[in-house]
């Protein structure tokens, strides 16, 4: 099934808030950034694993508190 990259993005996004990492998921979202940018995927992967590692990371806290 094709999804749109604002639906990947949503995808992201949830799993992320709830502290999940799921790496088929974050390479399909940078892949499909890198090829609209016209960016390196290894840059943007660099960048953005490290902005999806802190947003995971409080993701349990996120849990307890909802």
């Amino acid at each position: 099934m094709e999804c749109s990259l604002e639906e990947l993005l949503v995808a992201l996004s949830d799993k992320l808030w709830k502290g999940k990492r799921e790496a088929k998921l974050e390479e399909e979202v940078i892949n499909r950034l890198s090829k609209l940018t016209g960016q390196d995927y290894w840059h943007l992967f660099i960048d953005l694993d490290n902005h999806f590692e802190m947003i995971a990371s409080g993701g349990e806290e996120r849990l307890v508190r909802s």
